[in-house]
């Protein structure tokens, strides 16, 4: 009887083991991301810009090599030309004519003011943001992108898959993805791009940025 149980653990294990192994990199990748950025909008004036990035992102957002329960988010940035004083600014978002007043707090680490709108954009939404008297129409520049997040999740997969599976089991892949939209003003690009990362659970990270017009890689980690 032991022997029968324990050849039938064994087997299970098999199929486990095979399970995990049948996924692709990227299904892998899709079933562990803790940030998924789907659409980018953007504005500028006199004064300030605005980016606004939309999707699903984790509840909880622990930075800890392990994906957890995911929400919708919009992440509006606010960035001004000249610094003020002030940790907190108030703005009015409004969406396909609903307007709505936020506050935004600073980001220590890049000066910009930020506030999650915690819903899901399509990029058909018509988007506007007022600002000490001056409204901002932003523009939905990921509606153009050649390469979209599912063709960047690909990339990213293929690129890197060394890296992404490097600590996977039977159990699972042992990491957790970002895919973000890097902001074209504050990293002093002349275009927008998406930047890929992988945090394994032994804290190990490794980025690639992938241009969103033709999925060319620009930079990635070794």
């Amino acid at each position: 009887m032991k022997k029968k149980i324990a050849l039938m653990l064994m087997l299970v294990c098999v199929g486990l083991t095979c399970f995990a192994c049948g996924k692709t990199t990227v299904n892998h990748v899709k079933d562990n991301m803790s940030e998924l950025s789907k659409v980018y909008y953007f504005g500028e004036t006199d004064g300030f810009y605005c980016s606004l990035s939309s999707g699903q992102r984790e509840k909880d957002y622990l930075m800890n090599g392990k994906s957890g329960a995911s929400v919708d988010f919009a992440l509006l940035s606010l960035n001004l030309t000249n610094p003020i004083p002030s940790k907190v600014v108030k703005a009015t978002v409004t969406i396909d004519g609903q307007a709505s007043e936020v506050e935004l707090e600073i980001n220590s680490l890049n000066s910009a003011y930020l506030v999650d709108l915690e819903k899901e954009l399509s990029g058909n939404e018509q988007i506007s943001v007022a600002y000490e008297g001056t409204t901002l129409n932003l523009e939905c520049l990921s509606s153009n992108f050649v390469v979209d997040y599912n063709k960047a999740l690909e990339i990213a997969s293929t690129e890197l898959e060394d890296k992404i599976t490097a600590k996977k089991t039977y159990a699972g892949l042992n990491a957790e993805c970002y895919l973000r939209v890097l902001d074209k003003k504050a990293n002093n690009f002349d275009g927008v791009f998406w930047c890929f990362t992988v945090l394994n659970v032994d804290n190990e990270n490794y980025s690639i940025i992938i241009s969103t017009e033709d999925g060319s890689v620009l930079a990635k980690s070794e």
